[in-house]
């Protein structure tokens, strides 16, 4: 009985599914059908184009900290570090924006830490220093200007009848130009200076 039951539902199972398909085969021209003849399946999908923004150059484009970066400071950098090839920050995928907010972040961190760590003393003695330097490579002075003060250097030594050897021009000719240097600093730094001792 049980095998019969299995056999009648089956039958009934098997003219719904029959009903079914023959409903599917029938047109009607009433549904739209899809037409798939000109599929290429090998075809690879289209590039989506990216969309660069345009930002000004005042736009903050990150933080390193609490330093902002802004955009054009960030373009001046890329074109630096890139030797002009790319000048456009928002071009530059995100990974490595990242990298480059790091870099430029780094003499950011090290002052940061410097105003930490560094004593007043400290601190006077790295300015001093820094503007010594900057001073330095504003002033030029040729070879033979350095010539001309050994010549004289050399001359006082045989006037005061010097026992000393003097040392060939080569031997000392950037000392010389180094001295000749902090000498023009000093007359500027010197300038309008007004001194009084104290009694």
């Amino acid at each position: 009985m049980g095998l019969s039951l299995g056999l009648l539902s089956s039958s009934v199972s098997a003219d719904a599914l029959k009903n079914s398909l023959t409903n599917i085969m029938k047109t009607d021209d009433s549904v739209p059908m899809v037409d798939l003849s000109n599929i290429n399946l090998n075809a690879k999908p289209k590039p989506v184009k990216r969309v660069i923004k345009n930002r000004s150059p005042k736009t903050v484009v990150g933080t390193v900290n609490v330093h902002k970066i802004i955009k054009k400071d960030a373009d001046a950098y890329l074109a630096k570090r890139t030797k002009g090839k790319v000048t456009n920050y928002d071009a530059m995928p995100n990974k490595q924006k990242k990298m480059l907010l790091q870099e430029i972040g780094l003499p950011y961190l090290a002052y940061d830490m410097a105003m930490k760590e560094l004593t007043n003393l400290e601190k006077e003695s790295v300015l001093n220093r820094t503007w010594m330097q900057k001073e330095a490579r504003k002033i030029e002075i040729k070879d033979i200007d350095v010539k001309r003060v050994y010549n004289q250097m050399k001359m006082q030594a045989i006037d005061a009848n010097s026992t000393k050897s003097i040392p060939p021009f080569e031997a000392i000719k950037e000392r010389l130009h180094v001295q000749m240097i902090e000498k023009q600093i000093m007359s500027k730094l010197m300038q309008d200076v007004q001194i009084k001792v104290a009694e």
